[in-house]
C-alpha cells in the first residue's frame, strides 16, 4: 500500500511540474497514471502530428512509456503478435525514445518554459535496458546473432549511455561474421569501459561474458593489447554475474532459451514473416507514427538549417 501511494504522489507531482508546461501534456501523465496505456499511445501520437506539439518531447516518452506497460499485459492489450495493433512494442518504444532524447535537445528553443525530464525516467530507461538486453541474450543463446545485434543496435540508439549495449551489438555482429562493424563497435564501447566503468544494472551481468568472448577473439586476431585488457576485465566484473563463465551453466541457458522462444517472440520481428517487412526497414507500426517521425525528421534538418 505504502508503495501505491508513493507512486501516486510522484505521479501527481510530475503532472504539477508538466501542467505549468501544458495542460494537453499534463493529460498524457493522468492517462499513464489511469493505466490507459493503448489510449495514451494514440494520444501521443495524434500530437506529435500536431503543429505545436511535434517538437515537443513529452509525446514521444508517453508513447514509449505506455506501449512498454501494455506488453508486461498481453491479456489486457492488443500487443505482441503480428495481427494486435502493436505487434513490437520494445522496438517502436526504443524508437520514440530516440526521438524524445532528439526533441530533448531543442525543446527549450520552442518551449522557454520546459524543463528537461531525463532525469525524472532513469528507471524507466533501466527497464528498456534491461528487456532489451534479456532479448539479446535469448537470441545469442539461441544463435540467431544477426537478430541479437539488431536488437542491440536498437536498445544502444535509445540508451546511447550503456555501452554495455554497443559491445554486446559488436559482438553478435562478429558471430555473425560482420566483423567489421563488430571489431569497430566493440573497440568504440572498450574505450568507455575500463575497471572504473560503472555498469548498469541492467546489463552488468552480461559484462565479463562479453570480455571472455572478446579476450578470445583479439587473441585469435594477434591483437595482444586489447586481448590483455579484455582479460583483466573479465576479473574485474565477473563479481556480477560468474555463472555466466561457467560452461555447464552456460549450456543450461541454451536449453531454457529454447523453451522460452515462443514467449520471447513477442518482443522481436521474425525476419522471416512477410509481415514483418516494414519493420525491417526501420517503421514503426503504429498507426500515424511514421508520418509523425518524418515530420521531426523535416523539423531538425530545418532547424540544422537555419543555424
Amino acid at each position: 500500500m505504502k508503495k501505491i501511494i508513493f507512486y501516486l504522489i510522484a505521479f501527481l507531482l510530475m503532472a504539477l511540474k508538466i501542467d505549468a508546461q501544458d495542460k494537453k501534456i499534463t493529460d498524457l501523465n493522468f492517462l499513464y497514471v489511469d493505466e490507459k496505456y493503448d489510449k495514451l499511445v494514440d494520444k501521443s501520437v495524434s500530437l506529435m502530428l500536431n503543429d505545436t506539439y511535434k517538437r515537443h518531447p513529452m509525446p514521444y516518452l508517453y508513447a514509449a512509456l505506455g506501449l512498454m506497460e501494455m506488453s508486461k499485459k498481453p491479456e489486457k492489450f492488443s500487443v505482441g503478435e503480428k495481427d494486435t495493433d502493436f505487434p513490437k512494442p520494445l522496438k517502436d518504444a526504443e524508437k520514440y525514445i530516440y526521438k524524445y532524447l532528439k526533441a530533448e535537445e531543442k525543446a527549450q528553443k520552442y518551449f522557454p518554459d520546459y524543463e528537461s525530464t531525463i532525469g525524472d525516467y532513469q528507471e524507466f530507461f533501466i527497464q528498456v535496458a534491461d528487456t532489451a538486453n534479456k532479448l539479446g541474450q535469448h537470441l545469442f543463446l539461441m544463435e540467431q546473432q544477426r537478430k541479437a545485434a539488431n536488437e542491440y543496435k536498437n536498445a544502444f540508439k535509445a540508451i546511447p549511455t550503456d555501452y554495455v549495449l554497443l559491445l554486446w551489438q559488436g559482438i553478435c555482429e562478429i558471430k555473425s561474421l560482420n566483423t567489421v562493424e563488430g571489431d569497430k563497435n566493440v573497440k568504440e564501447a572498450l574505450k568507455y569501459i575500463d575497471e572504473n566503468y560503472k555498469p548498469s544494472p541492467a546489463t552488468a551481468g552480461v559484462l565479463a561474458h562479453g570480455m571472455l568472448i572478446l579476450e578470445e577473439y583479439f587473441t585469435q586476431n594477434g591483437d595482444s593489447e586489447n586481448a590483455a585488457k579484455t582479460k583483466k576485465l573479465v576479473e574485474v566484473f565477473k563479481k556480477d554475474d560468474p555463472d555466466d563463465l561457467d560452461k555447464k551453466k552456460m549450456e543450461d541457458r541454451k536449453e531454457k532459451a529454447k523453451e522460452k522462444d515462443k514467449v520471447m517472440k513477442k518482443f522481436y520481428s521474425d525476419e522471416d514473416d512477410e509481415d514483418n517487412v516494414e519493420i525491417k526497414k526501420g517503421k514503426v507500426r503504429v498507426e500515424g507514427a511514421e508520418e509523425a517521425e518524418k515530420k521531426l525528421d523535416e523539423i531538425e534538418k530545418e532547424a540544422e538549417d537555419e543555424n
